[in-house]
């Protein structure tokens, strides 16, 4: 089945957003993974608190700037659906005219993500 990478900014001052909305969004995320439809999600860093050395770890609630995610859906349809679907895109967290949605595909030598 197909996967997708997800990059989903989030519009510019909008932490106290996206903490409101968390959990709902980490439960659907959860529900995601145990169907299979989520390989990988994280939140990503803005520049000014992302991790300067190994060993140290960023700050990584004040400095969250957006979503990336991998999902694995029949059609790019219906990773689109999905995401469109979450909180963070309903509660207006992700920056809707910068959210990207990208089918990728597997190497030969990939191991870290089972193409099936």
């Amino acid at each position: 089945m197909p996967l997708y990478v997800c990059y989903c900014p989030d519009y510019s001052d909008n932490l106290e957003t996206r903490l409101s909305v968390r959990e709902a969004h980490l439960a659907a995320a959860a529900e995601d993974k145990k169907t299979g439809a989520s390989v990988f999600g994280r939140a990503f860093l803005d520049d000014s608190v992302a991790t300067k050395e190994a060993g140290k770890p960023a700050d990584q609630l004040p400095g969250m700037a957006g979503s990336v995610m991998i999902l694995r859906f029949p059609t790019i349809d219906e990773a689109w659906a999905r995401i469109k679907a979450d909180k963070y895109w309903t509660a207006g967290v992700w920056d809707k005219e910068k959210v990207v949605v990208r089918e990728i595909i597997g190497a030969p030598v990939d191991d870290t993500i089972k193409i099936q």
